[in-house]
Order: structure tokens, then sequence, then C-alpha cells
């Protein structure tokens, strides 16, 4: 199973709506940025793993292979913020140039938080999510435009292929005996060249021209009005879920765990 592709289940969030689904991590990503209390973007974040593994059915040990995209960049915010915080004023640490202060420690948690608990909602929407249903989904219940609709689909479907392009480019060249683990800056830039074109050339040509084929054959845009297979419609626990989770970030904005207003002026966590 690739990161980024739909897997096969039938969980809670398998059967849930795409749309209300997509709202749902909407709302998660907006409740992120807007809350500026570490211990609440914490408790945010083990929120959604507890979603991943219970309703997603998603095994931590399987996104765990993969976690480094969604915490390893989260590491280096932490370290970043934690010693560049403009106007520290309980030092713990004065290296001259730099200090490390607790203020510093709060902005850069409140910052890295922020990062894994996007790219998780990412992940789980993009593994327990059908393309195709999606796309069918955001016409019918949604009322999205059949074009844009359709570049929605392109979005999440190029993510998978270009990845497993990737991995194929990777096993072909492993193959011929290149040296995956070069040294050295040159044999790196090298090696990137003959990864990185090849690519480009598979995902601009090949992936390009099927997705030509496929518009054509099945007479995209040819009528105004288009007839569908099966309806769509969010069931009652959908919405309920939803619900839920607007509930929680309005909780956490009328509690004072986050200001809106103070987010989107200054960008300083709450001390």
């Amino acid at each position: 199973m690739t990161l980024l592709a739909y897997s096969v289940g039938n969980s809670f969030f398998h059967r849930m709506d795409p749309s209300v689904k997509f709202i749902w991590a909407f709302v998660v990503c907006f409740t992120a940025f807007a809350v500026t209390n570490v211990y609440a973007l914490a408790t945010l974040l083990l929120s959604e793993l507890l979603v991943i593994r219970f309703l997603a059915g998603v095994s931590l040990r399987t996104l765990g292979r993969n976690s480094f995209i969604a915490f390893g960049p989260a590491v280096g915010f932490f370290v970043i913020y934690s010693f560049l915080y403009p106007s520290p004023r309980t030092v713990l640490l004065d290296l001259s140039v730099v200090k490390l202060s607790m203020e510093g420690m709060a902005y850069g948690a409140a910052i890295a938080l922020r990062f894994p608990i996007m790219v998780l909602t990412a992940i789980v929407f993009m593994l327990t999510t059908d393309q195709k249903k999606f796309v069918l989904s955001a016409i019918q219940v949604l009322r999205v435009p059949i074009s844009i609709a359709y570049m929605e689909m392109l979005a999440l479907r190029m993510a998978p292929l270009v990845e497993e392009e990737l991995g194929n480019i990777v096993e072909a060249h492993a193959v011929r005996g290149m040296d995956l683990y070069a040294k050295g800056f040159r044999k790196k830039l090298e090696r990137y060249r003959l990864i990185l074109i090849p690519l480009f050339v598979r995902v601009v040509k090949t992936i390009g021209e099927q997705m030509a084929v496929t518009l054509e054959s099945r007479a995209f845009g040819a009528y105004d009005r288009m007839t569908f297979m099966e309806r769509l419609r969010p069931s009652k626990k959908d919405i309920a879920f939803l619900l839920a989770w607007v509930g929680v970030f309005l909780l956490f904005i009328f509690t004072g765990y986050g200001d809106l207003g103070q987010y989107l002026n200054s960008f300083v966590p709450a001390r």
C-alpha cells in the first residue's frame, strides 16, 4: 500500500460521504490554525490519531512506517522557532547569538504541532476516499461545477501516480547498479537528475496522454447535464460526526484556547 493511494476498507471513514469528509478535513486544519494553546493542539493531535486508528481503520504501525513526512519537519520547526523567538523573556539557554526561552519553546511547539495535524488529515482523507465517489459527491452534494470537480480528481490522482512512478524509477536504477546512497554534493545532484528527469517525462507524457484519452473516450463536456447511476447522500451519522467536530472548534475558541483575531494579526501562541 502506498502512502497516498486509496485503500479499500469498510470502516466508518470509508463509508462516510466524501463531501462530508472533505469538510471535516477543512474543519480540522482550520481548528489547528485557530487554536493557539499548546496543550489544546496536543489534544487535537491525539484525538486525530484515535480517529485514524478506530474510525478509519488505519493501523498506526502501517502509518508509522511513513510518519517521518508528518513528524520529521515538525521537529525541525520546533528547534528553529525555539531559538529564533523574537522577544524572549524567560531565557533558559543563552548562546549569545541565539537564545532558548520558555516562550520560544511554546511558540515552536505550537507551530510544530500544526504540521502533523494537517499532514495526517490529508493522509487519512486520501487513504479512505474513493476518487470516483469523491467527484460524484462533490457534484451531487456540494453542487460543484463538473470542471472543478474533475480538477479535484486530478489533484488526488496525481499524487499516488507520481509516488508510484518515482518508486519504479528508483527500482530501475537500483537494478542497473546505481549508487542510491552516494555521498558528496556533485554525486547527489547527478543522482537526483537521473531520477527527476525520467519522472517528469513520465508524468507529462504518459499520464497526460492517458487522461486526455479518458476525457475524449467518455465525451467529457459534451452535454450540459450529467446523469448518475449512483446517487450519493450523506447519512445522519456523517452529519453528526461533522457537527461534533464543528462543536470542538467552537469549544476551543469560546473557552479561550484559540483566538482567530490574534492568529490572523500576529500568530502569537497563548501564554
